[in-house]
Order: C-alpha cells, then structure tokens, then sequence
C-alpha cells in the first residue's frame, strides 16, 4: 500500500523525437511512451490503494493539448477519484489552475497546489500538507491557532514539499549535471534546516529532475516518468511515499480503520521507486572485428541475441559502442561502414521475435588516450612530439583537473574526433 504516488514530467504534449529512418513499431512506441507511462503511473496508485496522485512538471498544456490528450487525461482523474484516489496538479502559476480545469472540464478528484497555495489532505485520519517548494518563505509552518483561540484543526502531522528543475526539462548530455542543481539547496533543504528538528522530522521533500545530479541530503530525487533519450538520470519511475506503517494491526474502534496516534510513522515516510518507462535507451559495447561491414553486423547481432529483454520496456533503443583501442584508422573505418552495419543490422532486427532496435554505430568515443601520450609513448615531456601525443597530455590533463569546464568523458570525445579528423584527410 501508499499513501501517496508522484510523478513528475509526463510532458503528454510533446511527443518524443522519432529517429529518421526508424520503422513504424518504433515510431508507434515512442510516440505513445509518454502517456503509456502515464497509464503505468495511475495504475499503481490504484492498485497501491494510494490517497491522491501528485503531478508536477510539464503535464499538459493548454495551448498545446489536443482534445484526445485531454479527454485521456481526464478519463484517468476521473478513474482515480472512482476509487477514492485524488489527482493533485502542482502548478507553477496560479492562473494555470483554471486553464487546466476548464481544460479537462473540471473533473472530479482533481485538485490544484500553487504558488503561496498549499493543499491539506486527510491521508488516514492524518493531515498532510503539500506545497510547492520554491522560495524559504513558502517552507514556513503554518500556524496552527488564531488570536489565541483554539486552532480549528488539529496540527499538521506532515509537511510534503515537491519541486522541480526547470532548466532540466530539455537535458542534453552537452549540458552540465549541475544545471539548476542550486535550487533544491536554497528552496528544498530549507525545510530541513530552518525549522526546529520536532517539524523536520515531519517534512518529506522531494525534487524532480531529468539531470544525474546530487542532491542535499534528506531530499528524495525524482525522475521522469519516460526518459526522452539516452542521457537522463533514469529509464523512467514514479515514486511512493508511505506515511503510515500498514503492517500495523488495525483498530475498528477507529474511524477509518487507523490511528495516527497509535500507528507507527515513519521520520519522513517510506520511499518506493516504481518504473514506468515503455521505452528503454541502451549502449551495447563490441570489441571491433575484422573486415568490413558484414563481420561488424555479425558482431553486433551476436551481442543482441545475448541481450537482457527488458520486461517493463516495449522498445529497447541501442545505441552499439565499437572498442578500437587506440587505432585512429580503425575508428574511422567502422564510422565508413557503419551505415551499411546499421542496415544489415536493421534487416536481422525485422525477423527477431524479440525488439531491440538499434540507432546507432560509432567507435567508443570513451576510450582513454592514456596510451599515446608521453607516459606511455616513451616521449620526454618538453620534447618535440607528434600531434595525437600532444592532443593526448591535453585530454590526460583535463580529465585530472579539479577545475576543468568540461567532463572527461567529453574531452575524450574531442580529442579522438581530432585525430579521426586528421587520419581521414
């Protein structure tokens, strides 16, 4: 069971980019990724029993929507409030709750949090309060009396504060995995960090993001529901949060059925990563071969059959890593022939009863070049030396810099297209 379920960036209105060339079950599964994970999602917080759906990110937009989006979308708020599950949308703005609502036709079970708006929910006779993490000021407590009057209702048991990363919505793998890594650290770790310990054992954050990034200690990460390429944190999950340990026996004297008094709760509830992905972004590593394109295709084939079938995935995308060790001239050989390799590869993949489909072929562009620089190649440092020497000390030499602007694996990158460049003049 949970008590609650997040997803974050479903992003239903913008379709996944269908690599040129691909077939029409490539296409078809890709394109219906984003609200087949959707589907996944709304279905474990029915099946869990979960008291609200939490939604945050890019969900659908109103003037981008077309009516069969919305009117799926609205078929499943509706489900979930059937069965006694609320769809909570976090906004960043507080006019977008009306243009949503009025979007959906303002179904049942929906409800909106935003900006200065916090929502209470009665999860099992326990109140909880979620609320948009942005700015310390909405982390505050909340009072609990007025005037000196008795509160009317009781305090808040849990506080659940829910942000996102914005400038991660479009990550590529150039970007850098630090983008926006200073929001959870000024917005979400306040939560924790500015209130007395009794309340911050109360809060639950937790930020969503497309990015690897680390976050503050106590802040649950919080992918995509579905990855849109192959360099994002994480194929694709929701998450669960269990307040209440439901192992516990219940009381029928209560309403209910629970206590929040007599259960056990945990510090900051109970995380649990369910995946969602329907597609799946896969690097398969070779050693190169010799001979042309037809050896390559064996290879690679070879290598798929002995792939893992991944069960949650429709589609497995691969993306195949040919090792050259430190033959320029090889590298630029399989990238001559890796067209023709793709197309074999292609018309081997049509009669497989399984469905990996592979998009790419390319020497590893993460191969070191410790071997040809001057710790392995005999030069003495300061002396006249080829130019892959040379590129080699500089790549070496970022890749053990503390303050270097670019990650290793990017350098290594450049510096073989460098030598690939010059080997194929």
């Amino acid at each position: 069971m949970a008590d609650l379920v997040f997803a974050f960036d479903p992003a239903l209105d913008r379709p996944i980019p269908v690599p040129e060339g691909a077939p029409r079950a490539v296409r078809e599964a890709l394109l219906d990724a984003p609200m087949a994970a959707l589907r996944t999602t709304v279905a474990t917080a029915r099946q869990s029993q979960a008291s609200a759906l939490v939604l945050c990110g890019r969900i659908l937009d109103p003037l981008r929507a077309s009516p069969a989006q919305a009117q799926a979308l609205r078929l499943m708020i509706t489900d979930l409030a059937a069965n006694a599950c609320r769809t909570v949308w976090i906004t960043d703005t507080t006019t977008a709750c009306a243009e949503i609502s009025r979007m959906l036709g303002e179904p049942s079970g929906l409800i909106f949090v935003a900006p200065s708006k916090p929502v209470t929910l009665t999860i099992r006779n326990l109140p909880v309060e979620l609320f948009l993490a942005r700015t310390p000021l909405e982390t505050t407590p909340l009072p609990t009396a007025t005037n000196g009057q008795r509160p009317q209702s009781p305090p808040l048991q849990r506080r659940v504060a829910v942000g996102w990363d914005l400038a991660a919505c479009n990550f590529e793998r150039w970007d850098s995995p630090i983008a926006g890594g200073d929001r959870p650290a000024h917005g979400m770790t306040f939560a924790a960090s500015h209130c007395s310990p009794e309340e911050s054992a109360r809060i639950s954050c937790i930020w969503g993001s497309r990015h690897h990034e680390s976050l503050p200690k106590g802040v649950h990460p919080l992918p995509a529901l579905q990855a849109r390429s192959a360099h994002e944190a994480s194929s694709g999950n929701c998450a669960t949060l269990t307040f209440i340990d439901h192992a516990h026996p219940r009381d029928e004297a209560v309403v209910g059925g629970y206590d929040p008094h007599a259960v056990h709760l945990e510090s900051s509830g109970n995380w649990n990563d369910v995946p969602t992905y329907h597609v799946a972004w896969r690097s398969l590593s070779v050693d190169s071969p010799l001979g042309g394109d037809e050896e390559l295709a064996s290879t690679i084939w070879s290598a798929l059959e002995g792939l893992d079938i991944d069960r949650h995935a429709r589609l497995q995308i691969i993306r195949c890593i040919v090792g050259c060790g430190t033959s320029v001239a090889r590298r630029v050989r399989v990238a001559e022939i890796a067209a023709e390799t793709l197309a074999r590869v292609h018309k081997m993949c049509d009669s497989s009863p399984f469905h990996p489909w592979c998009q790419e072929i390319l020497a590893d562009p993460n191969e070191s070049l410790l071997a040809l620089g001057h710790s392995r190649s005999g030069a003495k440092p300061g002396s006249t030396t080829s130019f892959s020497t040379a590129l080699a000390d500089i790549v070496l030499a970022i890749e053990q810099s503390p303050h270097a602007t670019i990650s290793p694996g990017m350098a290594r990158e450049a510096g073989w297209m460098a030598l690939e460049l010059i080997e194929s003049i």
